[in-house]
Parts: structure tokens; sequence; C-alpha cells
């Protein structure tokens, strides 16, 4: 499932103003970013539980493209708001971006590599397996004698 411009109208309450080619746009370029920081199986184990769901992708799309067209519509609130109601839709819009920031950041932070872990706990050709710090290869102090 991709992320939809009725999707984001609904987040954002259906707000007048809001061109439909605006959030396509937004949708696209940030598709793009989310993909680019997004931990996948280049790296990781295709098995990985560590590669990011597409459902987390997708979150993460559509928190930054509602941030996006939140500050396209504070920008061009005078255009298509009548100018006694400019400060209340202005107040509303701000505290939603603030909310959406919040929400963006940390998705973002999930995606990527700083969110999530990319380390393999089993034992590896590398590290020797063990249940105690002494059976591990090269203890001066063995417990099992």
């Amino acid at each position: 499932m991709a992320v939809t411009t009725a999707q984001i109208r609904d987040l954002l309450n259906r707000p007048r103003g809001l061109n439909e080619n605006t959030i396509t746009e937004y949708i696209t370029i940030r598709t793009a970013e989310v993909n680019k920081k997004a931990r996948g199986a280049l790296y990781l184990a295709t098995d990985s539980t560590a590669i990011v769901s597409d459902t987390l992708k997708e979150s993460a799309i559509k928190m930054m493209v509602c941030v996006d067209c939140l500050r396209v519509l504070i920008d061009t609130l005078p255009t298509f708001v009548p100018e006694k109601e400019q400060g209340t839709q202005d107040i509303r819009f701000s505290q939603q971006l603030r909310s959406f920031e919040k929400q963006a950041l940390e998705a973002i932070r999930l995606i990527e590599e700083k969110g999530g872990s990319a380390f393999k706990v089993d034992a590896t050709d590398t590290r020797v397996g063990g249940t105690t710090s002494a059976q591990l290869s090269g203890s001066i102090h063995p417990t099992n004698l």
C-alpha cells in the first residue's frame, strides 16, 4: 500500500487551500528520502528483524508530508482564509505542525541506523559462544575445572 493524498488530507482534517499536486510532490520527495535512509537487506541478513517494515516507512512518509503540507498551509493562509478566521487557523495549524514534527522525527529515527540495531546477537565465526565469560576463548580463569 502506498501513501495517498486522501490519507494526508484525512490526517490534516481536510483543510481547505491544500492543493492535490502539492501533496503528491511532497509524497514523491519524502518517499525517496525515507527509502534512502531506511535500514535494509543490503546491509543486514534478509531474515533480520532489524529491517524496516513497509508500514514503518509509510508512517514516516505520512508524518513528514504532513509537516510539509502544514508549513505550506501556514505560509499561504491569507490566500484562502478570510482575515477574521486567520488567527484561529494559524494557531490550529501551528499546533498541528509541532505535533507532526515530533512524530516525524521519531519515525525517521526509527527507520535510520541511529534508531535501530544492525548487529547480530548470535555467535558468529568471529565470536566464540559460551554461557559465561570464563568459558569464552582466551579466559585465564576457567570456571569448569
